[in-house]
């Protein structure tokens, strides 16, 4: 992945890639600190080209389980199935402050990599939201509920503080109660989304019949399935990182080629950090040992920002908080500006820079 420089004033021209794809613009940095990010050409002589990443959005988080450290050669099951693979014992044995300071140190590395919005399934129940809304209140906050049976306070409790609700994966809980609750979230205009073919493959008919907002994963989808996201305007969030730790590998290629809408997301802190940069290079690498178009990365980085968070392409206002990542690049392709060898500068954002 590209590495960071030290930043103080810089002038930046080139392609500012936002909720409409790569466009062009620039970035005026004064002091390490972002003054102002536009479209067209820039106000003032530039010093340098690049890419500009704004509206940067993770995908798909778990941040509770940053603190956890996991030991090396665990099966996907035995890391991460409810109720009692190893992140959720520890989700359950570990205090309401030791959970908290986990998601506050996970927003902080997240803002500070450019990412100061990250959609988050957070376990735990409505109180396991309230944790975290109190420590990152820019979370997109997707709730699970607790109970084994379909509790329509719970989940109204839940909804009263989070977004929506983020659901396992239909292979781990019965459907009639999945179906119950994704009713529930859609009445209340709220967010439904769920893991899907993650370990194995899942009957994406019946996935798709709870009209999810997205589904994450589907490492092990047919190409008939990717298809049927396709058809259903469905997004797709890949974690190649994550995903590559238990030898698996999401299906970017052959996405790409059904026509499906990608994101991506870092998923478990556990795993890795929440860094963009890094998981769009992982993005490209896959991307292109499968033969796919690595320049999808791009859109990638800012689907759910359009179709999820900012679906009328509004424009809003940063909030302050967290930094901006700009690659210095004079070429726009990906495998370029997402290499190794390649620079790039994270100046904090100021309150109200346009987009």
């Amino acid at each position: 992945m590209a590495h960071s420089i030290p930043v103080g004033d810089m002038v930046v021209e080139g392609l500012v890639n936002g909720r409409s794809g790569l466009r062009p613009g620039y970035v005026i940095i004064k002091d390490g600190v972002v003054e102002s990010v536009g479209r067209g050409s820039c106000p003032e002589e530039p010093d340098r080209r690049g890419i500009v990443l704004a509206d940067t959005v993770n995908g798909h988080t778990h941040c509770a389980d940053f603190g956890l450290r996991i030991p090396l050669g665990l099966s996907l099951e035995e890391l991460v199935a409810p109720p009692d693979g190893l992140k959720h014992r520890y989700l359950r044995e570990a205090g309401p402050d030791v959970l908290a300071r986990s998601m506050s140190d996970f927003a902080a590395v997240s803002a500070d990599a450019g990412s100061s919005t990250f959609v988050d399934f957070r376990e735990g129940g409505a109180e396991g939201c309230r944790l975290l809304r109190a420590v990152a209140p820019g979370a997109v906050i997707l709730g699970r509920p607790l109970s084994p049976e379909f509790d329509p306070e719970e989940v109204e409790d839940i909804l009263s503080v989070a977004d929506g609700i983020g659901i396992s994966s239909v292979s781990d809980m019965d459907h009639a109660y999945i179906e119950a609750v994704a009713d529930m979230v859609r009445e209340r205009r709220k967010v439904f989304a769920i893991h899907a073919s993650e370990r194995v493959r899942e009957d994406i008919d019946l996935v798709l019949s709870l009209d999810p907002a997205f589904v994450v994963h589907m490492c092990e989808a047919t190409d008939s399935d990717l298809l049927k996201c396709a058809e259903a305007e469905v997004p797709v969030v890949v974690c190649p990182t994550s995903n590559a730790y238990f030898g698996k590998e999401p299906p970017i290629a052959r996405a790409q080629e059904m026509g499906v809408d990608l994101a991506i997301g870092t998923d478990n802190g556990m795993l890795c950090r929440p860094d963009m940069v890094e998981e769009a290079a992982a993005f490209v690498r896959v991307a292109e040992s499968q033969g796919g178009d690595p320049e999808g990365v791009w859109k990638a980085l800012t689907c759910l920002s359009g179709n999820l968070l900012y679906p009328d392409g509004s424009i809003t206002e940063h909030s302050g908080q967290g930094r901006l990542t700009v690659l210095l690049t004079d070429a726009a392709d990906a495998g370029s500006a997402l290499r190794d060898d390649a620079l790039m500068v994270r100046p904090q954002l100021k309150r109200g820079c346009e987009k």
